[in-house]
């Protein structure tokens, strides 16, 4: 959440000013509000908070670049585990019809080159990028070059080559990678980057002093710091070594449980250095008077280049790389701020684009609390205080890495947190950027992973620990990292900029041909069982009940409505049976699917609607069918055991909605899944949501036995084809899944999607 975005947000902040440089020409005050700030310069403010005795000290880059890009130019080098446990299965998280986790032949290694796949293709003449593969060695398998179209070709021949050998000597990997970036010819305007990713535990060649003090050493002396990004895969990883080189890298740590999730990281983690505005940012803050002040420790960004000091009386904040759109907002905590007149002064020293740059804040009374409204200040301080806990949890090593918690010091967050999440409801904050904070503490699930994280200590100890140390540079950072938790959605929401990359990165990861299962599967006498071909499409399949985002739904109130697209969770609405609450909004984007006109009304063709009392499907009543591409919608309403109260008024006609315990029999609605309430809202809760808490969904999946739809699969996934008793069946190697039947009777008709 941008302060300054939250008080008065207008078109303008949205208008390219004018083309200068975007560095402030003079100190903005604390109380700037959006509409008396350029978008296109920087600015630091101070917010003094005089009754809690702290201020929040907000940067704020411009909102795009002055010049139009398709993503700022990178150097790029990513530094690929090739230990032998990187040749093990990546299953799905979803299970088969035995339930078995679903095993599509690809391994660890399978869909990290898929990933690196990723990056090169969205790379451009602008960017450089090499390859670095690293087992019992390290080595340079594509030395850094531009990335015209053959050289493309070349370091996708290279990634493709890699293959499983032994040990994990990740020193000599990371080594060799700042080495390799060392080596080339500077370019001041392309940022520089290392992406390292490994599924196992460093067990050869490790440095003796540790890795945090031998990385120090080297990093020192470097004229220009690259950001260093590290990557675990699965559950035996030393996630505290990997958050603690990303610190000093002054980069970021990310955990990818299983399959379905390298997607999201990696198009996320992209995407945030395509819209790096600057590098190694640092803010000195002074102060006059007898106020003393500290920066609040869950807003500090952890372990750095050098140890904390203080220069000349003057407090040193790290805040690292700034992203394009996106404020960073850091807590400071005050001492006799009120005993006498004191003030403070905060100034902003960053790279861009390989030059120094500086801006300062306007000096300001700190005795004065800021115009801030109070949701916003809230927010920024119960952010800290999550990320504060958090931090609780990680106790630093001598060797400076992050251990984990006993079981008696879990017991005691556990406490800890309960309180927190008491504390926070109280403050009774209902905007979107503090209910995304609750629901990451304390939501119902998939939400609520904090909670869960620690809840036991097998779950701490199999995912928490390292999913935790995750979601906290997310926070701190104030960076989205994946589709997954609601409070990091927040982040990057009003950059236009971070969004457009976000977006084609997503589709290249889904659109690029799938790859090739390397894990053999042979029957008793030696004959390998063909795998199944992949097809990454997007946008295929997507056949499940929805209504498109036009057309108008009836509310509780009147004859009152309101277009579909614009439903939130939690507004009530009419239906035969009296007002209902709205628990759940389902979107899916669909191209060229057909549908049905009634009248005003747009809906696929197999989703039950009234007509004269009786229920009908629209194909047998509409008036034309014409091909639509858009976004559609689906509703799942508060739970009800009469059917008739899971029905919706949408352009004046009665249309069943998700839920509607209607499961067997000749009535039309009858639907063994859509008709399960428990099976819909279990199904909905595993699907990623956008920023408006809408779920985001790319079809259904399929029942390979019947043929009818049993689950609904999140956007973006990728579908497999399996040529087994005529059917086919969608599986996503990343992030979604999603699965497809012929249609062969009435019986296997789908409940299908309005187009509101």
């Amino acid at each position: 959440m941008d302060p300054a975005q939250s008080v008065a947000s207008t078109e303008d902040d949205f208008e390219i000013i004018d083309d200068q440089i975007p560095i402030r020409s003079r100190p903005s005050t604390g109380t700037n509000i959006a509409g008396e700030r350029n978008p296109n310069e920087v600015a630091v403010q101070l917010h003094p908070l005089p009754d809690t005795n702290s201020m929040i000290l907000s940067v704020h880059p411009p909102l795009h670049p002055e010049k139009e890009l398709r993503h700022v130019p990178c150097d790029i080098v990513l530094c690929i585990d090739i230990s032998y446990s990187m040749s093990s299965s990546a299953p799905l998280p979803t299970t088969d019809d035995s339930g078995k986790p679903e095993d599509t032949g690809l391994s660890v290694l399978d869909l990290t080159k898929h990933a690196a796949r990723t990056i090169i293709e969205t790379l451009n003449d602008n960017d450089r990028l090499g390859v670095v593969a690293f087992s019992t060695d390290a080595e340079v398998v594509y030395k850094i070059s531009n990335m015209n179209e053959d050289n493309k070709k070349a370091a996708l021949k290279a990634v493709e080559a890699l293959w499983p050998l032994s040990s994990t000597n990740l020193w000599h990997g990371l080594k060799l990678s700042l080495e390799a970036l060392e080596e080339v010819t500077p370019i001041p305007q392309n940022v520089q980057a290392l992406y390292i990713l490994t599924d196992g535990m460093p067990n050869h060649m490790c440095p003796r002093q540790g890795y945090v003090p031998k990385l120090r050493s080297i990093l020192q002396q470097k004229d220009r710091l690259p950001m260093i990004h590290t990557f675990g895969f699965g559950y035996y990883i030393r996630s505290g070594l990997l958050q603690a080189i990303s610190e000093v890298g002054g980069g970021t740590y990310s955990f990818i449980p299983d399959a379905g999730m390298i997607g999201t990281v990696f198009v996320h983690a992209i995407a945030n250095l395509y819209t790096t505005f600057a590098t190694q940012a640092m803010i000195s803050i002074r102060t006059s008077g007898s106020v003393e002040i500290a920066q609040d420790e869950g807003s500090k960004t952890g372990l750095g280049l050098y140890e904390e000091s203080t220069e000349d009386g003057a407090l040193a904040v790290t805040v690292g790389s700034l992203q394009y759109g996106q404020s960073r907002d850091v807590i400071i905590r005050m001492k006799n701020a009120t005993s006498k007149p004191s003030t403070a002064q905060a100034t902003l020293t960053y790279n861009f684009q390989g030059n120094a740059k500086s801006v300062a804040s306007s000096e300001q009374i700190l005795s004065q609390r800021t115009s801030l409204p109070a949701h916003v200040s809230g927010y920024h301080l119960s952010r800290a205080r999550i990320c504060g806990f958090l931090r609780t949890l990680f106790p630093l090593r001598p060797d400076k890495q992050y251990a984990s918690l006993t079981k008696d010091q879990l017991e005691n967050a556990k406490q800890e947190l309960d309180s927190i999440i008491k504390e926070i409801k109280q403050l009774g904050y209902t905007d979107e950027g503090n209910g995304s904070l609750v629901r990451d503490l304390a939501g119902e699930e998939p939400e609520g992973q904090i909670s869960l994280s620690i809840s036991t200590q097998a779950n701490y100890e199999k995912w928490g620990k390292h999913y935790l140390l995750s979601l906290l540079n997310a926070h701190i950072r104030q960076i989205c990292n994946s589709f997954k938790d609601p409070g990091p959605l927040e982040y990057g929401k009003n950059s236009p900029f971070f969004c457009r990359c976000r977006e084609e990165l997503d589709t290249c990861f889904d659109n690029l041909p799938p790859p090739k299962p390397s894990i053999i599967q042979k029957t008793r006498d030696g004959t390998v069982v063909p795998r199944a071909s992949y097809a990454m499409s997007r946008y295929n399949c997507r056949n499940n009940p929805c209504f498109a985002g036009h057309c108008n739904i009836r509310l509780s109130e009147g004859n009152d409505s309101v277009p579909i697209e614009n439903l939130r969770a939690g507004t009530k609405v009419w239906t035969p049976c009296g007002p209902r609450r709205v628990r759940a909004i389902l979107a899916t984007a669909v191209k060229d699917t057909v549908v049905c006109n009634i009248g005003s009304l747009i809906i696929t063709p197999w989703h039950p609607i009234q007509v004269a009392g009786d229920w009908m499907f629209p194909s047998d009543v509409s008036e034309r069918n014409t091909p639509f591409s858009g976004k559609v919608y689906s509703i799942l309403l508060d739970s009800s055991p009469d059917s008739d109260a899971h029905a919706i008024m949408v352009e004046g006609h009665v249309c069943v909605s998700l839920g509607h315990g209607v499961r067997s029999g000749n009535d039309v609605r009858a639907h063994a899944f859509f008709g399960s309430y428990p099976s819909v809202a279990r199904s909905l809760a595993s699907l990623p949501r956008d920023v408006n808490g809408v779920l985001r969904c790319s079809g259904v999946k399929r029942n390979p036995l019947t043929e009818l739809a049993c689950g609904f699969i999140g956007e973006g996934r990728s579908r497999v084809t399996i040529n087994k008793n005529s059917f086919r069946r969608s599986v996503k190697t990343g992030l979604h899944y999603r699965f497809r039947a012929p249609m062969t009777s009435a019986s296997s008709r789908r409940t299908a999607c309005l187009v509101f």
